[in-house]
């Protein structure tokens, strides 16, 4: 191969360089680029070496004859020995210069390697409108709003849509987008002429559309307009929706959306239509993390089955009756083990002057539950009855009666619990209480105090 050097004079030049892509791109320019031309499409002379000819600098010129260009400057921006009239990517290093659609644009910088770049007005044009990594030619979601461009009611001009329904905006329903449509709301009215662009309105002048309430109407006051607000009439500044049913969660009685409503759902935000809830607290298997057993409705001091051995006394299902003197009242007993053998006794602590309390198989042993309530032999069950009106004071006391599976040392527990009797005596003439504490007694008042013994 020939080369020729030639030291020459030149004047000094400036250039800049471009840095980042533009999102819209001409092919690359068909006419001539001269030796010394600062056009950015040519890039700038590649330029060395330095002093000779007292011109304060030179350039030596290096030219290949092969290529077809002698004693003059090669205009290379990237170097890759095309110039840049004649390289399809001028700005991309590509000395084998590929392109696949034939579209004049290199497949290093084509948008789109395999689809060939529109003409416009002539002139090839990429385009990017999301300025991702594809052009629009081959994107198929071209303005990057998440939906593909077959189902995009604006596919070149991003369009939001609703979390409610999860659908781009089209206030009017005509299919086309409300960011690209001209009449939103389809009353004949542009919108650049229309004083409420997304509500009909009876007729349009010069003014602007003519509507005769409001434009963006907020009931609720809350600053969100009620085309839009979850809770119209609610101020609802955050807007959440746990069931994503498009009713705020600040005006939704089924928070949840698993048909039981909020009043009585014991997990409001977690469906379970179930309501299962073993251990009887104010939460739901669901969404209850603590197994802790709830002895009529006594939340604070409930049955841990992780803890040492507990029992508690309880008239659980004749709290909605009123006791009065002769009544049976079976006594029952809830432990925090199931189906463990207890030994238990049942003592009448506390009763009023002349009170001849009696209970029914005070002592004996149960061994089967059902969840933490014990069941008795059914020739053997504990029943409390009161021949005079009062309050009682009954106490449980029970004991395991072999060692805790759990690994705790403390094997008995007591649990007492006070009995309201109203009523008339039985069999006698007993003192009768003041007024007072007869409307005291009616119904069952029930006081759980607890003394443990290891």
């Amino acid at each position: 191969m020939r080369q020729l050097m030639q030291l020459r004079c030149v004047a000094l030049t400036a250039f800049a360089t471009l840095a980042a892509a533009p999102a819209f791109a001409q092919a690359p320019p068909s006419g001539e680029c001269t030796g010394n031309s600062d056009d950015p499409a040519c890039g700038a002379p590649e330029q060395s070496g330095g002093g000779g000819c007292g011109c304060g600098g030179g350039s030596i010129l290096i030219a290949f004859t092969d290529q077809g260009d002698s004693y003059q400057y090669a205009d290379d921006f990237d170097d890759d020995g095309f110039e840049d009239n004649s390289d399809n990517a001028p700005f991309d290093f590509n000395p084998d210069q590929l392109d696949g659609d034939g579209d004049g644009f290199g497949d290093v910088a084509d948008f789109c390697p395999g689809v060939s770049a529109p003409l416009v007005n002539g002139v090839r044009i990429q385009r990017n409108t999301d300025a991702d990594a594809f052009g629009d030619e081959c994107d198929p979601d071209a303005d990057g709003d998440g939906f593909d461009n077959a189902s995009d009611n604006c596919p070149g001009v991003i369009n939001p849509f609703l979390a409610v329904s999860g659908l781009q905006l089209d206030a009017d329903g005509d299919g086309i987008g409300d960011a690209c449509d001209n009449d939103d709301d389809n009353d004949g009215c542009l919108d650049a002429n229309d004083n409420c662009p997304l509500i009909l309105a009876a007729n349009c002048t010069d003014s602007g559309a003519v509507v005769s309430n409001e434009c963006f109407p907020d009931v609720d006051g809350d600053g969100i307009d009620d085309l839009f607000d979850l809770c119209p009439s609610i101020p609802d500044l955050a807007q959440s929706d746990v069931d994503n049913d498009g009713i705020g969660d600040a005006c939704d009685p089924d928070l949840d959306n698993d048909g039981v409503d909020n009043t009585i759902d014991n997990c409001r935000q977690v469906p379970n239509v179930s309501q299962a809830n073993e251990d009887r607290d104010s939460f739901g298997d669901d969404c209850d993390s603590d197994l802790c057993y709830v002895v009529d409705g006594d939340e604070l001091d409930c049955l841990d089955p992780a803890a040492p051995f507990a029992v508690k006394a309880a008239l659980a299902d004749q709290r909605q009756f009123a006791i009065n003197t002769g009544d049976d009242i079976l006594l029952h007993i809830f432990a925090n083990r199931e189906n463990k053998a207890i030994r238990y006794t049942w003592v009448v602590v506390e009763q009023p002057a002349d009170g001849k309390a009696t209970i029914q198989n005070p002592r004996g042993a149960v061994s089967f539950s059902n969840s933490i309530q014990y069941v008795y032999d059914a020739e053997h069950v504990a029943r409390f009855n009161a021949s005079v009106p009062g309050e009682y004071l009954v106490e449980l006391q029970a004991e395991l009666a072999f060692e805790d599976d759990e690994g705790y040392d403390i094997r008995s527990d007591t649990s007492q619990l006070r009995i309201a009797v109203g009523g008339e005596p039985v069999g006698g003439c007993a003192a009768m209480p003041t007024s007072t504490s007869v409307l005291s007694l009616v119904g069952v008042a029930l006081v759980i105090r607890r003394r443990r013994h290891s």
